[in-house]
C-alpha cells in the first residue's frame, strides 16, 4: 500500500491554554485520504477534522488517552460540534465542564468532516462518493494513533454521531468490528428502508426528472446522496447512480435489484444478520425523541438488538430530531464514554 500522505498540521490552528485547570484545546487539521482519491463527485481527498485534547494532555507527557470519534449529520461538518449548531453546543466547553465537575473523564475527541456534493457520505464505501468507511475506521484511526498519545486498543475507542452520523455509528460498528469499543447513536437517521422509506414518492418523482446535478434543491440533493452511497454506478454519468425506483404507468415501482443494494447497507439488516460483530462492544447506547419522525426505525432497532441477545440501552425522550442534542451530549454521551471506555 502506498504511503499515506499526511497533511496533518500544515494549516492547523490551536485554541485553548491546554494547562490543567484552564481547559483543553482544539486543533484544526487536514488528512489526505487514499480511500477518497478516486471519488467521482470531485470531493476533496484532503479531509478536515477537529481534535479536542483534554486539559492534562500537555502537562502529562507519558499519559495516554481513549478517543471518541464524533460523526455529524447530513449536510453538516465538523464545526457543527463546536459552533453552537446544537442549542449552543461547543464540545470543548462541554468536555471541559464535564471534566472539571467530575461528570466526565479526560479523553480525546475527533470530529471529522464527511460532506459530499450530495450533502452526505453516509459513512459507507462507495465507488462514487469514495470509501468513507475505510477513511474513518482505518486511515483516520491510524493517523490519530500515530500523532497523539492514544490508548491503541478497541476498548479505548468510542464512536458516536447524530442523525446520519448516528446511522453511520451503527453501520461502522456492524461492518468494521474490532475497531471501536463503545457506541452512542443520537437520533439515528433513516433505517429499515423496507418498512420506513428513506425518500417519499413526491421527492422521487422530482429526482427521476433531474438531469443536471449541479445545483439540485435540498430534498433532491439528499435523495441523490442516498443513491450515491447505497447504489452508486460509475458508468452512469453525470449523476453516477442507480435509482431504486422507476415510473411505470405513472406509478412509482421499486427496482428490486437496486433496492436490495440499499437493504444490504441498512443497519437494521446488518445487525440482524451479523450481530456477532457487535458482541465485543462494551456498551451500545442510542436515543431518539418521541416527536422525531424516525422514532419508528429506532424502536425497530431496539427490537432487533433484543432478538439478537445484545445488551444495549435505548432511551426515548420528549423532543424532535435535532432537539436536546446539546443536553444529551453533556448529560448522557460524555458520561457514558467516561464509564465504558478503557482508561490508562
Amino acid at each position: 500500500m502506498r504511503r499515506l500522505l499526511i497533511l496533518g498540521f500544515l494549516a492547523s490552528c490551536v485554541i485553548g491554554a491546554g494547562a490543567q485547570g484552564h481547559g483543553g484545546r482544539l486543533i484544526f487539521s487536514t488528512l489526505h485520504s487514499e480511500a477518497l482519491e478516486k471519488n467521482l463527485l470531485g470531493v476533496p481527498a484532503d479531509v478536515g477534522f477537529v481534535v479536542y485534547l483534554p486539559p492534562s494532555y500537555d502537562i502529562a507527557p507519558t499519559r495516554r488517552y481513549p478517543v471518541l470519534y464524533l460523526l455529524h449529520g447530513n449536510g453538516g461538518n465538523a464545526r457543527r460540534w463546536i459552533d453552537g449548531g446544537y442549542q449552543g453546543l461547543n464540545m470543548k466547553t462541554a468536555m471541559d465542564a464535564a471534566i472539571s465537575s467530575g461528570r466526565g473523564k479526560e479523553f480525546i475527541v475527533v470530529m471529522p468532516d464527511a460532506n459530499t456534493r450530495y450533502s452526505g457520505s453516509h459513512y459507507v464505501n462507495s465507488s462514487v462518493n469514495g470509501n468513507w468507511a475505510d477513511f474513518l475506521a482505518r486511515e483516520l484511526v491510524r493517523y490519530i494513533d500515530k500523532t497523539y498519545r492514544t490508548i491503541r486498543e478497541p476498548a479505548s475507542r468510542g464512536l458516536a454521531g447524530h442523525s446520519m452520523g448516528g446511522r453511520g455509528t451503527f453501520f461502522l460498528a456492524a461492518t468494521v468490528p474490532g475497531v471501536y469499543g463503545a457506541i452512542y447513536a443520537l437520533s439515528p437517521g433513516r433505517m429499515a428502508f423496507e418498512a420506513f422509506p428513506a425518500i417519499d414518492d413526491t421527492t422521487w418523482r422530482r429526482v427521476l426528472a433531474i438531469s443536471d446535478p449541479t445545483n439540485p434543491p435540498p430534498d433532491v440533493r439528499v435523495a441523490l446522496g442516498f443513491a450515491a452511497a447505497y447504489s452508486p454506478n460509475p458508468s452512469k454519468p453525470p449523476l453516477f447512480v442507480d435509482f431504486p425506483v422507476q415510473i411505470l404507468d405513472n406509478r412509482l415501482k421499486v427496482i428490486g435489484s437496486v433496492f436490495d443494494r440499499w437493504i444490504a447497507k441498512d443497519p437494521i439488516t446488518l445487525v440482524a444478520k451479523q450481530p456477532e460483530n457487535l458482541r465485543a462492544l462494551r456498551a451500545i447506547h442510542f436515543s431518539c425523541g418521541t416527536e422525531d419522525t424516525l422514532i419508528g426505525p429506532n424502536r425497530l432497532m431496539a427490537e432487533v438488538l433484543t432478538k439478537a441477545g445484545l445488551r444495549f440501552t435505548f432511551e426515548e425522550y420528549k423532543g424532535d430530531h435535532s432537539g436536546q442534542i446539546r443536553e444529551r451530549i453533556e448529560t448522557k454521551v460524555i458520561p457514558m464514554f467516561s464509564s465504558n471506555l478503557a482508561f490508562q
